[in-house]
């Protein structure tokens, strides 16, 4: 137990320190481009494996529904069905450290607005100590690197170490994000679809897995 608390207390460090450092912009394009080079050395992801659930707020999933959207998976990231949000699998194998850009996760998803046709594509993830950070595609054309999403430090660093014994390891339950003001620009140009700067948009379950 002490050696998961001491993992746990490094992935709160981690995410502060590895995530303040400038940012380097890089270009990709979904689905399946290799990720952005990074400037810096890497580091090993917090664990070995594990999941992580990335579930939309009600309001979300009813504004999405109501509009026709739907959201697609960019591996190795999976939409659930009913826009319910999307799955990640975490680990060592495809996420990492970069001390300059902050804590990357490959792959990402699509809300495709069915009836006017128009895609945004977010993938390529990084998360900094201001929020969620992505490369950003509308209609296949690249937006560079955008904030998507924010949070705020101190309604899940806490959460962080608890302890999951069930699923053999360790991460938090709670962590909400929420609507940055680019995506809230963005969804409302595109699709109509009214998600204001600072609304709820999702929560993230996530799991690292020390134990099979």
């Amino acid at each position: 137990m002490r050696a998961l608390v001491r993992v746990a207390q490094t992935i709160v460090i981690g995410a502060v320190v590895f995530t303040a450092a400038p940012v380097s912009a890089a270009q990709a394009s979904p689905p399946s481009i290799p990720p952005p080079s990074a400037s810096c050395f890497r580091f090993p992801y917090f664990g070995p494996k594990g999941h992580a659930n990335f579930d939309f707020g009600r309001d979300v999933v009813r504004l999405l529904d109501e509009r026709g959207v739907k959201v697609e998976g960019i591996a190795p990231i999976e939409a659930k069905p009913g826009n319910k949000g999307i799955y990640m699998p975490i680990g060592w194998k495809q996420d990492h450290i970069d001390p300059c850009n902050g804590v990357y996760y490959p792959g990402g998803f699509i809300l495709n607005d069915v009836k006017s046709g128009h895609k945004i594509a977010i993938h390529d993830i990084y998360l900094r100590v201001d929020g969620t950070h992505a490369q950003v595609e509308i209609d296949g054309q690249p937006q560079g690197e955008q904030l998507v999403a924010t949070y705020k430090l101190l309604e899940f660093a806490w959460n962080v170490p608890t302890p999951r014994p069930l699923e053999g390891g360790i991460g938090p339950k709670y962590w909400p994000f929420y609507t940055s003001a680019y995506l809230s620009k963005t969804v409302k140009d595109l699709t109509g679809i009214s998600l204001n700067e600072g609304d709820y948009l999702a929560n993230l379950d996530a799991v690292v897995q020390y134990l099979p």
